[in-house]
């Protein structure tokens, strides 16, 4: 419902708008909610009866309309505002927008509320604003629907006003053009979209009340600003010596096909020019089996297994085909400028609460092979990586109340050494660098109830060790039964319980199917509060920002943060980044200590 008084207001820059010009618009978006006027903004003398209105207001809904979707090319066209009485639609082509921004930042007394908001805020960042106090109707949507399946659009603006509020939004005109001279369709678009958030936050806040998800919104509602900022900084990417990894690559793998095929039988098409198709498991397969060994499959464990020399070979040569195809010439995607420009996505991994990142991602970036050392600070600056330390299981033993390595943490041991001096029956002052991997593999392999199969695979592909049956069933029964049994206690606790819900230290729940294993009942408390952690660490860089001016997050991956700075003030930088992440962490797992492990260089180390 639509009510238009006409105006010699002009949609377009410097001509006129053939579809007429409005100043005000009554908008509905829905049949239980009241109308609410929406005035159109296009003169600065406009502004400030704009701002007055809004700084009276509990709370303010933003929504931008854009000519693009990248906020480094493209531009905001429209800013829509709204309070709980009134709405504001500010044409940006005719008000500059540095009129309104300070309004609506750090120093706004009230919460600024939008849905998708590392979208809006990467365009309002990229002008030089600075927010404050910020909501997200979109994460709070996933954060209510954590472990629930979703369809597609169930947290989109449209789908979540729909659940919420029962509102049909129309989004036809979203991606019409916004460039040019504006309709009144595309001016009732843009303010419903900002007017709908008002009591869509009140209904998703409230429930989240009742879901005792209060901290954990608060936990996501901080770290907005400190993603966007992240997301707009990019990755600094040495593209040349990225693109002599993929040569490289290319040239092992080629190496190692001819020590695959010197191992193997003559292929049957060899006097055609056709050898072994190395990459197609069928052929592997069908290879094996002329050599006596017939597999169930030629999945990684099931060739870890096996003692043939070719077994080996293989592996390798999958690994590197992966590194080629994956991590080739092509995966810098965004490439601009010297640097990469991820899509972090904030609540990517919507069930534990973990940060996920595409186009490309860096999160994935392999630490072998010299793949991460191809982020390279620019001339002048320097990279802080920063790390937990044995985070996970620093949780878990607050989580299980595992007294041996909550003793072992606040006396300040070596978890691994101590591990492997019982496992292996050596005094610690005996323990080698090769006996802390077997420590390692049960630590990290064992924590979340691993069998004696799963963890003999798992022991050799994710740390070289080679262990026999028997000894994998062995060091699992010492582990759990000698060294560690409070995790046990909690293995069993949670596999009696089976309950259709867990939660993290911070309160962020995931819902669980009866037919979830209950690895996931076990691992989503810890893994979950671990992103508790990172993300009030990145908070708080962005709240401490003044403290070390020119530093900027460009990366967070679980339990590490990698920050950009000026060469000249790296320690600085170091002493800010460890500052953020003890203090974003050491309250969640207290009594157990927390320890971050920052180092300074050129490249990304870790």
């Amino acid at each position: 419902m639509v009510d238009l008084e006409r105006s010699g207001w002009s949609g377009k820059e410097g001509g006129s708008d053939e579809s007429g010009a409005f100043e005000r618009l009554t908008i509905r978006v829905g049949e239980s909610l009241p109308e609410v006027a929406a005035e159109i903004i296009t003169r600065a003398e406009q502004v400030p009866a704009v701002m007055e209105a809004i700084s009276r207001a509990p709370a303010v809904a933003l929504d931008l309309e854009t000519t693009g979707l990248n906020p480094r090319r493209d531009r905001a066209r429209l800013i829509s505002l709204a309070t709980g009485t009134g709405a504001w639609v500010i044409d940006l082509a005719t008000v500059d927008p540095h009129a309104i921004l300070p309004h609506l930042g750090a120093g706004c007394p009230v919460p600024l509320l939008m849905h998708n908001g590392k979208f809006d805020l990467g365009f309002l960042m990229q002008m030089g604003f600075e927010p404050g106090e910020v909501a997200d109707t979109m994460l709070l949507s996933q954060l209510l629907h954590a472990g629930q399946p979703a369809p597609k659009g169930t947290h989109a603006l449209a789908g979540v006003a729909k659940r919420w509020l029962g509102v049909e939004l129309s989004k036809e005109l979203q991606k019409s053009r916004w460039d040019g001279a504006l309709s009144r369709e595309q001016l009732e678009y843009a303010a419903r979209d900002a007017v709908v958030l008002i009591p869509l936050y009140e209904k998703l806040m409230a429930a989240a009340a009742e879901a005792g998800l209060e901290q954990a919104a608060e936990i996501e509602h901080r770290a907005l600003p400190a993603i966007t900022w992240m997301s707009l900084a990019g990755v600094p990417l040495d593209r040349e010596a990225w693109g002599a990894l993929a040569v490289a690559a290319a040239e092992r793998m080629a190496v190692l096909e001819e020590e695959m095929n010197a191992l193997a039988p003559t292929p049957p098409g060899l006097d055609l020019g056709v050898p072994w198709q190395w990459g197609n498991p069928q052929i592997v397969k069908r290879v094996f089996g002329e050599l006596g060994i017939e597999l169930s499959s030629t999945e990684d464990e099931v060739l870890a297994a096996l003692e043939h020399p070719l077994a080996e070979l293989v592996r390798k040569h999958r690994k590197e085909g992966k590194l080629l195809s994956t991590y080739g010439e092509s995966w810098p995607e965004s490439y601009a400028d010297g640097r990469i420009y991820p899509d972090w996505q904030q609540l990517g991994a919507e069930a534990t609460g973990r940060m996920s990142c595409r186009g490309p991602n860096v999160q994935q970036m392999p630490r072998q092979d010299g793949y991460r050392q191809c982020v390279r600070a620019p001339e002048g600056r320097l990279l802080v990586t920063a790390d937990y330390s044995q985070i996970e299981l620093r949780i878990a033993a607050k989580i299980a109340g595992e007294q041996r390595m909550l003793q072992a943490y606040q006396a300040g041991e070596d978890l691994h050494k101590l591990t492997a001096s019982v496992l292996l029956g050596k005094p610690l002052d005996q323990v080698s660098k090769a006996d802390r991997q077997i420590a390692k593999s049960a630590n990290f392999g064992l924590l979340y109830g691993m069998g004696a199969p799963g963890y003999q695979t798992y022991a050799w592909t994710n740390y070289g060790v080679k262990l026999a049956p028997e000894q994998a069933q062995h060091y699992r029964a010492l582990f759990l039964m000698q060294l560690y049994p409070g995790l046990q206690a909690w293995h069993n606790r949670v596999r009696q319980e089976h309950a259709p819900e867990v939660r993290t230290l911070s309160g962020r729940r995931r819902v669980l199917s009866p037919a979830e294993p209950d690895t996931k009942r076990l691992n989503t408390p810890v893994q979950g509060t671990g992103a508790d952690g990172l993300k009030r660490a990145l908070a708080l860089l962005w709240e401490r920002r003044d403290e070390c001016p020119g530093a900027v997050p460009i990366l967070a991956c679980h339990d590490e943060i990698v920050v950009e700075c000026d060469a000249d003030r790296a320690e600085e930088a170091r002493d800010w980044v460890w500052c953020a992440m003890m203090d974003g962490m050491k309250d969640l797992v207290a009594p157990v200590p927390v320890e971050v492990e920052p180092c300074v260089g050129p490249r990304w180390e870790k």
